[in-house]
């Protein structure tokens, strides 16, 4: 079966009676806890995948976990804790959505830095929690906040994958954004970050007491955009400066750290956020 029959096939369920009284007992879960367990249990009925996260992402904190797929779906707890101390920072979907919000379903190859499956953040997480493939739906909520959904599969989604949930893609944006007024967590996480002065506030890879507190912000900027897998010519896009100067920085950031390779670099931001 082409990637074409199979986006035909997936359409023609999307107009029978049993998707509409699905999703309509999704909406009857909306303000339950049952909620996430019954719209994964409907998307994994179009689209198989192995391990999905929800989550808001804030661009003042480390992302607040709403529900999780369990352990048996082969998801490190150790190495989630990591993501959430700070190799967030490093998520190809976090940046993006940090740099450019909106909503809509957003695949890995759209994201994805040039040289990211040689970053440590892809060697000691992704391809150990993830395994190889990631899409995500992203909910803008205001305030520089988005509610994402994240699936993550052992194996490559195809275009018929990523076409289903692209048809799937105005229902499940609509459900997160609804379902975060019955989160009671992300309602309190919203009301104590209000209340922070912006200085208290998570700011890329600043920790305070860190070796990388050295570093100017233009040159935390660079580190991050080196350790999440950007060439020396997509740093310089990104933060809109010439390849000479990001060169510079590179050179000032190691001889200030006084490191040689790019792996002690990662070294020093894990210990920075292991804390």
């Amino acid at each position: 079966m082409t990637n074409s029959d199979a986006l035909n096939l997936r359409a023609d369920l999307l107009q029978r009676v049993g998707w509409h009284r699905a999703i309509g007992g999704v909406i009857q879960q909306l303000d339950t806890p049952l909620f996430w367990s019954t719209l994964i249990r409907l998307l994994g009925q179009q689209v198989p995948f192995d391990s999905w996260v929800a989550l808001i992402f804030n661009p003042h904190q480390p992302p607040l976990i709403l529900a999780e797929s369990d352990e048996d779906d082969g998801t490190d707890d150790g190495l989630f804790l990591d993501y959430q101390q700070g190799l967030y920072l490093l998520d190809p979907f976090y940046l993006d959505q940090s740099q450019h919000p909106r909503s809509g379903l957003v695949t890995l190859a759209e994201v994805a830095p040039e040289h990211f499956t040689h970053t440590d953040y892809y060697q000691r997480y992704f391809s150990r929690n993830i395994v190889a493939d990631e899409v995500q739906f992203n909910c803008t909520l205001g305030s520089g906040q988005s509610c994402c959904l994240s699936l993550g599969r052992r194996h490559p989604f195809d275009m018929g994958d990523i076409g289903a949930l692209a048809l799937m893609e105005p229902w499940v944006i609509g459900l997160l954004q609804q379902r975060t007024h019955f989160e009671p967590a992300y309602t309190a996480a919203t009301i104590s970050d209000a209340a922070l002065p912006i200085a208290a506030r998570e700011d890329t890879l600043a920790v305070e007491g860190s070796p990388l507190d050295v570093l100017t912000e233009r040159e935390r900027d660079v580190c991050q955009l080196m350790l999440s897998g950007c060439s020396t010519k997509e740093i310089a896009r990104r933060l809109n400066i010439a390849i000479e100067t990001v060169k510079a920085h590179k050179k000032r950031i190691y001889t200030k750290l006084g490191i040689n390779a790019q792996s002690e670099l990662f070294s020093l931001f894990m210990q920075a956020h292991s804390r």
